[in-house]
């Protein structure tokens, strides 16, 4: 499966992520939260739909209610990896203070001195740092770590 990107109608893309969402298609489109509560889309006129066929789909998504088109580079439908499309919604949610990980969950270190090692995610610790629970020594720690450091096992 693969994300497509698709171009809506100026300030139509909440109307084209609820009717493609309506229509049973995985939609993503991240969205920016204003110091005064409202919300924009991060990609003016953007958006992400997820799909194993494209043909499958495409005269539904073309003729949705707030779509504009599929977007195409040359001969080349435009598409995005899993992995942007995990960054951003890592990244989207990190901002509205929405936390990454469950507690109890277990996570892994990806950098610094703990590099590597196992914890358990407790709870977020501020905007940008979570508490975890180390084995060192024998002996369980909790530490203050940055959020961004972890990584879900």
């Amino acid at each position: 499966m693969s994300w497509y990107v698709v171009k809506t109608k100026a300030r139509q893309e909440s109307r084209a992520v609820d009717h493609l969402t309506n229509q049973d298609l995985e939609v993503y489109c991240p969205w920016l939260v204003r110091k005064n509560g409202r919300r924009e889309a991060l990609f003016t006129s953007y958006l992400f739909v997820r799909l194993s066929s494209l043909s499958a789909h495409f005269h539904t998504i073309k003729n949705t209610r707030g779509v504009l088109k599929m977007l195409k580079f040359g001969e080349w439908w435009a598409q995005v990896d899993d992995q942007f499309v995990e960054y951003l919604r890592f990244k989207e949610n990190g901002f509205r203070g929405v936390p990454i990980f469950e507690p109890d969950q277990e996570v892994i270190i990806k950098d610094g001195p703990f590099k590597g090692v196992e914890a358990i995610y407790l709870c977020a610790d501020g905007e940008a740092r979570a508490m975890v629970l180390l084995t060192l020594l024998g002996r369980k720690q909790s530490v203050v770590i940055e959020e961004s450091l972890l990584k879900a096992i």
